[in-house]
């Protein structure tokens, strides 16, 4: 699937970024966009030289929203049958991990797809909100259930209940954004960030982002046990060895770089 509204550019350093390019329209998220997005991201999953996805969009605006035109033209026994408010799913489902860059309006499925990624890294003119209830409708692609469980159900409902926006100061203590930036540094750090963990074991990086994610479903006990499993599991690999050993030998590790 492809769409001249996103586009995807490896790196040798280890990961690849995911750009969102449709500045002209705020970058509002169109079918053929999240359908070319949900490909790319089938193919990155299965690249093992891809360790990072670094997440980003052309232009002022990370993404305004869903293509409200596009919306209007289609019935409720269409978007069931051709699943359109799920096409975005595969971010969520992402197993590596997957930095954001933010800057202007992150709206609506802008949000949502914010709410999908590991670490978000946003400008200081970034804003957040879901303003669908204003239109009619509200959350398809995992607001209501993401943004409870990122910001607590009393900050949740308040903006999906509302559609008011939220400036990136309140994203950033809500727990919404990991760090804010200088917008005319976002893309250096990010990219720098994205370099940084990719020079790390790429199998241990999913095994902390698996851990951690089922955090938000599993009782206590259940997410211990499945640490721990996953630790033991980390002492089988090559990568664990030599990272020890670097570290006590005083040197740069050498990862595997397809691990």
């Amino acid at each position: 699937m492809s769409s001249d509204f996103i586009r995807c550019e490896s790196h040798p350093d280890g990961y690849a970024e995911l750009v969102i390019d449709r500045p002209t329209a705020r970058n509002a998220l169109c079918r053929s966009l999240t359908d070319a997005m949900a490909a790319h991201l089938d193919r990155l999953a299965a690249d093992a030289a891809v360790r990072v996805v670094l997440l980003r969009a052309e232009g002022e605006h990370f993404a305004a929203g869903a293509d409200l035109k596009e919306m209007l033209g289609i019935s409720a026994e269409q978007a069931r049958a051709t699943d359109f408010a799920g096409c975005c799913a595969p971010l969520g489902t992402f197993p590596k991990p997957v930095v954001a860059l933010v800057q202007g309006f992150a709206l609506g499925g802008g949000c949502e797809l914010v709410e999908m990624c590991d670490i978000v890294l946003a400008a200081e003119n970034a804003v957040f909100g879901h303003p669908e209830v204003r239109v009619g409708t509200m959350p398809g692609a995992g607001g209501t259930q993401r943004l409870p469980r990122l910001l607590g159900m009393a900050k949740a409902l308040d903006l999906l209940l509302t559609g008011r926006r939220m400036d990136v100061r309140e994203a950033e203590r809500s727990g919404l954004v990991s760090r804010i930036l200088p917008a005319d540094r976002l893309l250096e750090e990010g990219r720098r960030l994205a370099a940084d963990m990719a020079s790390l074991s790429g199998e241990v990086l999913v095994l902390i982002k698996q851990a951690a994610r089922a955090s938000a479903s599993l009782p206590m006990d259940e997410g211990l046990r499945r640490e721990r499993a996953a630790f033991h599991r980390t002492l089988s690999l090559p990568d664990h060895e030599e990272g020890m050993r670097a570290f006590l030998e005083k040197r740069p590790p050498r990862f595997n770089p397809h691990s």
